[in-house]
């Protein structure tokens, strides 16, 4: 499925595009809470736990920034000023369940290949900590905040968002190479937009390079899957950081990396046997 094809052009072209990365950086460094206005009754919620529950009140502030951004940057800028349609940022909503699915499945086989690692390791299997440490409430959360959060603003900006309007600009003087020259450079401003809050222990150069890597591959993804829901599913599961058990420091976030190129190998097998049409 070339899910690029099926999008337009929004109506201003790549103009919308800079302009959403600029006001994205510009809600990232900027001390003003401009972007939660959309999502102020959460910010209220969030203050009201804020007292009882310190980290519940934490998640659900980080919850309200990111939809905050998903809201001025895509619905009113992406629908409303520039045109463009659920489908046109990678958006089938018949295509939730299979996403779920799969997700739920990528899960159980990490959180299997988890406990298989500690038990070759010869460590202690033990429930990990934070299931103890946090409220139900918080983990619920958290879960939401990196899943429909972080996830979904990231795929659906970067990736549905981006792609297709570099791609139709590409398409007019590289048509046999735009969707390569597409992702390429809608990459490089995922990892740029990192840099007002550079997250990775590593000197910025390199970890911009990963960044870049990590966006290419992210976009494969969504393209050969046609399913921006499993590249969201697949994204939350890499960042969030409450596994059943112990574990070695970085396995769980190598242990998913593996189980999605896997995926992304083996698609048209699953595809074809393991999911129904």
């Amino acid at each position: 499925m070339n899910v690029l094809i099926e999008t337009r052009r929004a109506r201003y072209g790549l103009l919308c595009v800079l302009v959403a990365f600029a006001l994205n950086i510009g809600f990232l460094i900027s001390s003003l809470p401009i972007e939660t206005l959309p999502t102020y009754p959460l910010v209220r919620l969030a203050r009201y736990f804020e007292p009882l529950d310190a980290n519940l009140g934490a998640a659900l502030h980080f919850l309200a920034s990111t939809w905050g951004r998903l809201i001025w940057l895509v619905v009113i800028l992406g629908w409303a000023i520039c045109g463009l349609r659920a489908k046109d940022i990678g958006i089938r909503w018949s295509q939730w369940k299979e996403g779920v699915v799969v997700t739920l499945a990528m899960w159980v086989i990490i959180e299997g290949v988890l406990v298989g690692s500690v038990l070759v390791l010869k460590r202690p299997l033990s429930w990990n900590p934070l299931w103890h440490r946090l409220t139900p409430a918080a983990i619920v959360a958290t879960m939401v905040y990196y899943f429909l959060g972080v996830a979904l603003f990231e795929e659906v900006f970067y990736r549905g968002f981006m792609v297709p309007q570099f791609f139709h600009a590409f398409q007019e003087r590289f048509p046999k190479r735009s969707q390569v020259l597409a992702v390429l450079t809608s990459q490089l401003l995922f990892a740029l937009s990192h840099i007002p809050h550079y997250p990775m222990p590593f000197p910025m150069p390199v970890g911009l390079g990963i960044l870049w890597l990590s966006g290419v591959v992210l976009a494969w993804m969504w393209l050969r899957t046609g399913n921006l829901f499993i590249v969201v599913g697949w994204h939350g599961l890499m960042d969030f950081p409450i596994h059943l058990v112990t574990s070695p420091q970085n396995v769980p976030e190598g242990i998913t990396f593996l189980v999605g190129v896997l995926l992304l190998a083996g698609w048209p097998f699953v595809k074809k046997h393991w999911l129904p049409a």
